[in-house]
């Protein structure tokens, strides 16, 4: 009787449904890694901002936000960035000799989904470059660059457009927006050095137009750049933010 139930009919198991089970657990058990490896990051930043920064919030100019060098053992964090109105970009940024090697680590050179906010290899860590890029995945909690999609909209920029870098020697450096736009990977807007200055106005002038809105304002070529990118929900496609350069204040 062992083999039989349900009035006597004989129960056939179906490798199927066993397949299927076990195919539903793996996934279980990768969803609830990834969560942890979130959860584990997320918490990770927070202690660490807790730990490195220090904020003076009556100071309107950005030079109130002050970042404890001392306390970031990974020399690969040359400054941080954070938008004042964008709460959940805040973050250390790393440079290594290539791109690929903070795109899934986190600052403790740990695996990471999410990896970190990074530098490209090609630029100078003390922002001297014409157009210093800075790369950040796209996540879909707001976290890393997955909340600088915000300046898609021209009302927020509107009411936000700058952004803050400071860095390892002691530098607040305040960036101007001056343009928004949805880039192929391949674009020219990843270009950091330019053979003469009309090519550099060439550059401006095509990414000024480019932009999704008019920001009403523009820099020279005198000016230094900044491009954050980050990647999109429309297949290979990029969003790039710019700024260029509007104050440069050694912090005391």
């Amino acid at each position: 009787m062992d083999n039989y139930r349900n009035f006597g009919v004989p129960v056939k198991r179906k490798k199927g449904n066993v397949f299927l089970k076990v195919i539903m657990l793996l996934c279980v058990i990768v969803i609830a890694s990834i969560a942890a490896l979130y959860v584990r990051d997320g918490t990770a930043f927070d202690q660490l901002r807790k730990d490195v920064i220090t904020q003076n919030e009556d100071d309107e100019e950005g030079d109130g936000f002050k970042v404890n060098w001392n306390k970031i053992k990974n020399k690969d964090a040359v400054a941080w960035i954070r938008f004042k109105s964008i709460e959940e970009i805040s973050y250390p940024i790393m440079q290594a000799d290539d791109n690929s090697y903070y795109l899934h680590r986190n600052t403790k050179e740990q695996y990471s989904f999410a990896g970190s906010i990074f530098m490209d290899y090609h630029n100078d860590p003390d922002f001297s470059d014409q157009n210093t890029i800075i790369y950040g995945h796209n996540m879909a909690d707001g976290t890393m660059f997955g909340s600088l999609k915000k300046l898609m909209d021209e009302e927020f920029y509107s009411k936000h457009p700058y952004f803050y870098i400071y860095t390892r020697d002691g530098r607040m450096l305040k960036y101007q927006i001056f343009s928004a736009s949805v880039i192929q990977p391949s674009s020219s807007i990843y270009t950091y050095a330019f053979g003469d200055l009309e090519k550099y106005q060439e550059y401006i002038d095509t990414w000024v137009n480019n932009s999704m809105y008019d920001a009403g304002t523009k820099p020279s070529v005198s000016d230094r750049i900044v491009t954050l990118s980050t990647c999109t929900q429309h297949g290979s496609k990029r969003f790039a933010v710019q700024g260029y350069l509007v104050k440069e204040k050694i912090q005391e």
